[in-house]
């Protein structure tokens, strides 16, 4: 029958394939049967919207590029088109946002981690189910916003999280 698939989104300066390392989503999807695709971002970073990088400076289209993923996966693979979700740690949580905001008709939920929404405008078509984690001591994406930013990314203000969850309740 049609699989699910899992976007796993590496992190600022990551790879995909140490976010498979890191989550054992390969693993995992081998077990319970879903696929599991770790894509590189541009200079190991992700055009979140207000967030990060090379991609984000190079106006990367991160979106576009995902959706292109989901239609030749689709063609290769018997994949649900209801069960496609994404999660990502830092950046990659951040782009996770960017999706379900952009691809809100094609991406079932997401499950970010420690990293909050940058995508300024979000108009999802429908709401998008989350489950967001993230540790409370985090000074590049700190969960009660604010002040943030480093490393790969300017400094930059962020939502806290609570602000990013009402917004998903109320879409």
């Amino acid at each position: 029958k049609p699989a699910p698939l899992v976007f796993v989104l590496h992190g600022g300066y990551g790879k995909g394939k140490g976010a498979l390392d890191m989550t054992r989503f390969d693993a995992a999807a081998d077990r319970h049967r879903f696929i599991a695709v770790a894509p590189d971002g541009v200079s190991r970073s992700w055009n979140a919207g207000g967030c990060c990088g090379p991609a984000k400076g190079g106006k990367v289209d991160d979106v576009g590029f995902i959706a292109a993923l989901i239609d030749a996966l689709s063609k290769d693979y018997r994949i649900d088109p209801k069960r496609v979700y994404a999660t990502g740690m830092s950046n990659g949580a951040m782009m996770s946002y960017r999706l379900a905001c952009e691809l809100s008709g094609r991406i079932a939920a997401i499950g970010p981690v420690a990293g909050t929404m940058q995508t300024l405008g979000c108009a999802p078509a429908r709401t998008v189910p989350v489950i967001h984690f993230h540790g409370t001591s985090d000074p590049r994406a700190p969960y009660a916003g604010g002040p943030a930013g480093g490393g790969l990314t300017a400094p930059r203000v962020d939502r806290s999280v609570a602000q990013v969850m009402k917004f998903w309740r109320k879409s």
